[in-house]
């Protein structure tokens, strides 16, 4: 039997481990992938971090898989029933499994498949799942997108960062009219995507929102067109940069007391708040403390859909993506780098 080198959640609570795992057979309707890239993610700092039993992850699934769900490859073998992909073309993997047959995947919303979810977790590749940091996975074709001749490197952290970015921003761009203003609160990874599919897909203007000035300077960059300080003027800095009329949308890659708050006292009757953030803040409710008829969505995950789109801006030159690149042998030390907030770009892994 073939193996191959792959980095592993082994135990909850432990680093990943380098080990050697059989190589993967595709099926009939599978496509095995040789990885050339691979984002990490701060969520594999989370799973990794996990107590036995704690949530959300070490309470809903088991550990023993491979990490990584950022990953972008090219064919290596295809099953026999793959008939419209070619040997050694580009393909970006939506790491969301879904079924296909339950109620949410026929209603194209794959992110929240009955099938592959555990308590509140989604299974995802790389959550649960074997993911992309090996040598090779074996992918379903209808969990893959072609990039063609595209370089997998630069496509790796939309598999995430980019889509699930583009996922939550997706429910109230249609709202958004000329004079509108939405403010993106977080200006990591995924908040410097989300400026962009802005600028790019609405009119309104954007108030990037962030703690530290050299982020906020990235947001401008990109296409922001206003800054604000996430400190306790905040508030009065986003109405002054509309004119005291407060945003019609809010997406919020925090998620923690202070930013749900401040989405809450700027946000317009009739807007949306889209919340990505993690951080599980909370924030209270009622009149004279949110703006009547506006709305709070907890956004998650991405459609194959949503992986296409964000994939053929890419294509089209319209993207800015930024990466640290890593080997395959010191993924430990790009994780440390995540950890302390030295990366400039997304670490993504190269494969050789």
């Amino acid at each position: 039997m073939s193996t191959m080198k792959a980095y592993k959640l082994v135990e909850w609570g432990q680093p990943g481990q380098y080990v050697s795992v059989p190589k993967p057979v595709p099926g009939p309707f599978d496509v095995l992938v040789r990885v050339k890239a691979v984002g990490l993610c701060r969520s594999d700092l989370d799973q990794m971090e996990s107590e036995p039993g704690s949530e959300p992850y070490a309470a809903a699934i088991e550990p023993n898989y491979i990490l990584g769900h950022e990953t972008a490859g090219v064919v290596e073998e295809k099953g026999s029933y793959v008939t419209d992909l070619e040997i050694g073309e580009g393909v970006a993997i939506h790491h969301m499994r879904h079924c296909g047959t339950c109620e949410f995947c026929e209603s194209g919303i794959e992110q929240h498949c009955e099938y592959y979810k555990r308590g509140n977790i989604g299974m995802t590749r790389g959550t649960g799942f074997d993911g992309g940091l090996a040598e090779f996975v074996v992918v379903p074709r209808t969990e893959l997108v072609s990039i063609g001749n595209g370089d997998p490197i630069l496509y790796a952290p939309l598999t995430d960062a980019g889509v699930t970015a583009y996922a939550g921003i997706k429910n109230f761009i249609p709202q958004l009219r000329p004079g509108n203003s939405v403010a993106v609160i977080g200006i990591g990874g995924l908040g410097a995507y989300a400026v962009q599919f802005l600028k790019i897909l609405s009119p309104a203007r954007i108030i990037a929102v962030d703690n530290a000035d050299f982020r906020l300077k990235t947001a401008t960059e990109l296409g922001a067109d206003a800054e604000v300080l996430s400190d306790s003027y905040a508030e009065l800095a986003i109405r002054n940069a509309t004119n005291g009329r407060g945003v019609e949308a809010v997406i919020d890659f925090v998620g923690s007391d202070q930013t749900l708050r401040l989405a809450a006292d700027v946000i317009r009757p009739q807007g949306y708040i889209s919340v990505v953030g993690m951080q599980g803040g909370s924030v209270q409710l009622g009149w004279s403390l949110m703006a009547t008829s506006s709305k709070f969505a907890l956004s998650l995950g991405s459609t194959r859909k949503d992986l296409r789109e964000v994939c053929q801006l890419a294509t089209d030159g319209k993207l800015k993506i930024d990466i640290d690149p890593f080997s395959f042998d010191q993924i430990p030390l790009a994780y440390e780098k995540l950890k302390k907030g030295e990366l400039k770009g997304r670490a993504v892994i190269v494969m050789s």
